[in-house]
C-alpha cells in the first residue's frame, strides 16, 4: 500500500478483528470499517483494495458477503462508469430488527423443547425455560428499539 497508515486504516483493522472474533471473515469487516470512516463515503473495489492493501479478488468476495447481509448498496456517481460502494442507509436498525426475528425464532425452538419435556420434572426443563423467558424479554425490547429510535432521532 503506498502512503502512511493513518488512524483511518488502524480503525479498519480493529473491526476486521472484530468480525473474525465472532468467526466471521477478517476482510469483511476491515471494509465495512473503512466504509464507516472513509471519505467519501462512497468508493470503489479499486479504492478498497488500494486503502486496505488487499487484492481486487478479496473486495469482490467481501462484497458479495456485504451486499447478502444488506450492509452495503451499489451508488451510482455521476461522471464514474465503476461501482461505488457505500453503506446502505437503515442498516443499523434493521439490524435490530433481525435480532428480534432471531429471538422469536428462539421462542419457537425453546417451546418446541419444553414439548418434548412436557412430562419430565421441572428440573430438567429449568434450562429450556430460562433460555425462553430470556429470549422473550429480548423480543420485546427489540421490538421497542424502533419506536425509542425514532422518537430519540426527532430530540
Amino acid at each position: 500500500m503506498t502512503g502512511e497508515r493513518t488512524g483511518h486504516h488502524e480503525y479498519a483493522d480493529e473491526i476486521g478483528l472484530y468480525f473474525e472474533s465472532y468467526g466471521l471473515p477478517r476482510i469483511p469487516g476491515r471494509i465495512l470499517g473503512w466504509l464507516l470512516v472513509c471519505e467519501p463515503p462512497h468508493q470503489t473495489a479499486e479504492e478498497l483494495a488500494e486503502a486496505l492493501d488487499i487484492s481486487r479478488g478479496s473486495v469482490s468476495m467481501a462484497m458479495k458477503m456485504l451486499s447478502a447481509n444488506k450492509a452495503v448498496v451499489r451508488q451510482a456517481v455521476p461522471g464514474s462508469r465503476r461501482t461505488h460502494w457505500r453503506l446502505r442507509p437503515g442498516f443499523w436498525l434493521d439490524e435490530a430488527a433481525e435480532k428480534a426475528r432471531q429471538a422469536h425464532e428462539w421462542i419457537k425452538q425453546t417451546e418446541r423443547g419444553l414439548e418434548l419435556l412436557a412430562d419430565a420434572p421441572p428440573e430438567s426443563r429449568q434450562r429450556l425455560e430460562e433460555a425462553k423467558e430470556m429470549y422473550t424479554f429480548l423480543a420485546e425490547q427489540y421490538g421497542r428499539i424502533e419506536t425509542l429510535w425514532h422518537e430519540q432521532r426527532k430530540q
